[in-house]
């Protein structure tokens, strides 16, 4: 299941397969929307209902609207997916900068599909994954702000991202892929109660 995420700087539209063992790596500063886009995507994966994700997030509240397993990232202590039937089971790690390289260990990349975001810099550099079956995003807004947001959009690299990362202006999505914030979803006031 192909699904359109956003626009390269040369124009294409940037899409991403769903339904294949790859892991989607999301880059970006704050605020470029890695887990807006994340949602938007396990959203899609939720749509057939034989599916499920489990999703580790700093912030559970944000994912509190979907309907998938959501634990904080220093939950993740036994292997993802050892379980579930193959081809079934979505990974979400938003924010895999706070997880080490152990835990990384125990995803199941190149063996379904495993969407994951940061914010890239130093924390990247030598990571396991990276040899995976990876495919890297970066995304930046079409209004820079900085100058090296600037310099993506005139075509240059960031050193602080992976190599062949492709620099993607996501799509404006609508206010049901945004992060969910403990008010807005019903019973998710326990929910918040028990963090």
């Amino acid at each position: 299941m192909d699904v359109r995420i956003g626009t390269t700087l040369d124009g294409q539209a940037a899409r991403f397969d769903i339904s294949t063992p790859r892991t989607l790596l999301l880059v970006g500063d704050v605020g470029r929307g890695k887990t807006t886009t994340a949602r938007y995507l396990t959203r899609w994966w939720l749509a057939n209902t034989a599916r499920h994700a489990h999703v580790y997030a700093q912030t559970p509240s944000e994912w509190a609207d979907l309907r998938c397993s959501v634990e904080r990232p220093d939950q993740l202590h036994r292997q993802v997916r050892r379980a579930c039937r193959r081809r079934t089971c979505l990974v979400v790690i938003d924010d895999m900068d706070l997880i080490d390289d152990e835990q990384l260990a125990l995803l199941p990349l190149g063996t379904g599909t495993t969407i994951l975001t940061s914010h890239g810099g130093n924390n990247l550099t030598g990571q396991t994954l990276l040899g995976a079956n990876l495919s890297c995003v970066g995304l930046v807004r079409p209004n820079h702000s900085d100058a090296s947001e600037a310099a993506v959009l005139d075509g240059q690299g960031r050193l602080d991202w992976p190599i062949d990362t492709v620099a993607v202006i996501a799509d404006q999505r609508g206010p049901v892929d945004f992060p969910c914030h403990r008010w807005q979803v019903p019973g998710c006031a326990s929910m918040a109660a028990a963090l």
